[in-house]
């Protein structure tokens, strides 16, 4: 049986939407539809699964807890991509509740925020894989695992970044506030508003380069003969 036909199979299986084949059509064919299979005989077929053996799951509609425990048992070295744009409230909870979030770190910036702070978080913050959330923006939004306190921390990656850390096996590096800013402008807005980040020391403004002018050499009285002495014209 090929892979359509275990595609078609697999009780994991959804109907693709156009922003799911969007994100697997960054990768390579070869790399699209895998099958993988189970010390067991279970066999599913992982959207896409990198060289270096890492699953991505593309996730368009909800998930029930159970079945998101499944996958991750199951694949165990994964990461989720979630359509965040999917159910209309999501965007603004999250907007909403960046004006409430603790700003642990400027550069790279990273927040924190209750778990239970939006349906969104609520589905996914218990997850024990590296979660990100698609808004529709350039840049994607990692959460990281729940902590025991029941914050969840998460911080702005760029969708390009994303795409070199998984395609090409590049370091997936963070991005500072101001460089999310721009590419979220919703985040200064929230942020903005946000008690503890007005608390924050302001950010330094950036300088023009400095030059610095050197101090006129002072010489004594005699180094000044010796210099007119040479200069004086011979005849």
């Amino acid at each position: 049986m090929g892979p359509q036909g275990t595609r078609t199979c697999d009780h994991w299986w959804e109907p693709e939407t156009k922003w799911h084949r969007d994100w697997k059509n960054h990768f390579p064919k070869d790399r699209q539809e895998v099958i993988d299979t189970a010390g067991n005989g279970e066999r599913h077929i992982a959207d896409v699964k990198t060289e270096s053996g890492v699953v991505l799951e593309f996730q368009g509609s909800h998930l029930r807890r159970d079945e998101r425990e499944s996958r991750e048992s199951f694949y165990q070295n994964m990461v989720w991509v979630v359509d965040a744009l999917k159910r209309v409230r999501d965007r603004p909870e999250f907007l909403k509740s960046l004006g409430k979030a603790a700003i642990l770190k400027l550069k790279p910036l990273v927040i924190s925020l209750p778990s239970n702070q939006g349906a969104l978080l609520r589905d996914w913050s218990a997850s024990r894989a590296p979660v990100f959330f698609d808004f529709g923006d350039p840049i994607l939004w990692r959460l990281n695992h729940r902590s025991p306190d029941g914050k969840a921390y998460l911080s702005p990656v760029l969708k390009t970044g994303f795409l070199n850390a998984y395609v090409k096996g590049q370091g997936l590096k963070g991005m500072s506030y101001r460089a999310a800013a721009k590419c979220f402008p919703a985040l200064l807005d929230a942020l903005l508003a946000n008690r503890a980040f007005k608390h924050q020391a302001p950010l330094p403004p950036i300088q023009p380069p400095r030059y610095e002018r050197k101090a006129p050499r002072v010489e004594g009285f005699r180094q000044y003969l010796a210099r007119k002495q040479r200069t004086r014209p011979r005849f």
